[in-house]
């Protein structure tokens, strides 16, 4: 749930943007268009921030959606988030165990 309704996100998505942007306020409010790269988002942030909102939302973003584009501004961010955490996560391969207790490649069928 929003706790600001001007803004579109929650308030844990401002908290862990602006917990990596050494060039904004983490008081002021964080604006949908800021240039996250002006603000400094560098590589090491994004791969932080990236795992921080995997872990927070509990979310995998796949390959395809890691971009620069992804990472311009909080809104586009944001989009992308919503979108994966609308997406199913992909069932886990089955393994099976055999007698001995080791793990064995699934059966082909």
């Amino acid at each position: 749930m929003h706790s600001d309704p001007s803004t579109p996100w929650e308030r844990q998505f401002e908290e862990l943007v602006l917990g990596v942007l050494p060039r904004h306020s983490r008081h002021a409010p964080l604006d949908p268009a800021l240039d996250l790269k002006t603000a400094g988002l560098d590589s090491m942030a994004t791969v932080e921030l990236l795992v921080r909102l995997e872990e927070a939302y509990g979310v995998d973003f796949p390959d395809s959606v890691l971009s620069g584009e992804t990472f311009a501004t909080p809104a586009a961010l944001w989009r992308v988030l919503t979108a994966q955490r609308a997406t199913p996560a992909p069932a886990p391969a089955p393994v099976s165990v055999s007698v001995s207790g080791e793990e064995e490649p699934p059966c082909a069928s």
